[in-house]
């Protein structure tokens, strides 16, 4: 629901120590749609991440209204993938909410500013933990709305997942085309409308920048330069453009195809990314999949909607 971290403006702004409930507001780490995100602190020396809505917003009645449901949705998702909130207040002059702060970086700040693409086992632990993450939002009835490598935290406990909380059908249709555009899904470009398999399809574009160190459709950075063909705000599906997967892994070819399938249907759910990645969520009862699993199900989603270039080359389509 706002920028991560790495969105910081030169010189760290403080808000001249104005407390929001509990919380003392410090630097300003960033600045979204939504409005600014402070660093702050209750008296018990707990941090967060405590954003504050723009005041154009919180005019708006009906902006309100959702921001208040939501922060009621957002209450109910509980994870190890994700930041929990804190605290929130919905009816004040300011509405605002809190939180947990996740110290570590970014994986846009890892991977674009120094250290590189991951490796195997670390795209494995990444996508059985952006799989984890989207099952827990997707259960509170969110979607993330904006999953990109700015707002994925590489804590030392693990990857975790922020800047979530969008229900599940909303309009996105102005925060998708500002911010996220590279790793938007084409039918949330097309109709503006987020559900849990654009979701999927932007942990699979974040999955091949942290592969290869750029969005899978056009050379960049991470930080939603990369934009996927669509028709526009028409209801038709357009074509996305076929997906550059150099760079990733062979065994994690097939995840990252499926992931990435035009057709909604066709993407695979969060926990059976996790198994298809080789590390499966608490509480699954099926195993692991293997390679000739995965190979199956994205020569599914190959035959729903084939993406063409690195992969099919590789698997012998042509």
């Amino acid at each position: 629901m706002a920028t991560s971290p790495d969105a910081s403006p030169a010189g760290q702004e403080r808000p001249s120590g104005r407390r929001y409930g509990r919380w003392a507001a410090g630097p300003l780490l960033g600045q979204g749609s939504l409005g600014r995100v402070y660093l702050a602190h209750d008296g018990a020396g707990r941090a967060a991440s405590l954003r504050v809505v723009r005041a154009s917003l919180a005019r708006d009645p009906s902006f309100r209204t959702r921001f208040a449901r939501e922060v009621l949705a957002l209450g109910a998702v509980r994870g190890r993938g994700v930041a929990a909130l804190l605290d929130a207040d919905a009816y004040g002059a300011a509405p605002w909410l809190a939180v947990e702060y996740v110290a570590g970086p970014t994986l846009a700040a890892r991977v674009g500013k120094g250290g590189g693409p991951l490796g195997t086992a670390g795209l494995r632990v990444l996508a059985s933990a952006l799989a984890g993450a989207l099952d827990d939002i997707h259960r509170a009835g969110l979607v993330h709305g904006g999953l990109r490598p700015s707002n994925v935290l590489l804590s030392a406990d693990g990857p975790r997942v922020t800047d979530f909380g969008v229900s599940a059908g909303a309009d996105v249709t102005a925060g998708a085309e500002a911010e996220t555009p590279g790793f938007t899904a084409p039918e949330t470009l097309a109709q503006g409308v987020a559900k849990p398999p654009a979701d999927i399809f932007s942990l699979g574009a974040v999955l091949a920048y942290a592969a290869a160190g750029r969005g899978p459709f056009e050379p960049g950075d991470g930080n939603g330069d990369d934009v996927p063909e669509v028709q526009g705000p028409t209801g038709a599906l357009g074509p996305p453009g076929v997906p550059d997967l150099t760079g990733v892994p062979e065994e994690l070819l097939p995840l990252v195809t499926a992931c990435l399938s035009r057709h909604p249907a066709a993407r695979p759910a969060p926990r059976t990314i996790a198994r298809m990645a080789g590390l499966p969520l608490p509480g699954s009862r099926r195993r692991a999949l293997t390679l000739a699993d995965t190979l199956f199900l994205a020569q599914l989603a190959v035959a729903a909607y084939p993406l063409g270039g690195r992969w099919e080359g590789r698997t012998g389509v042509r």
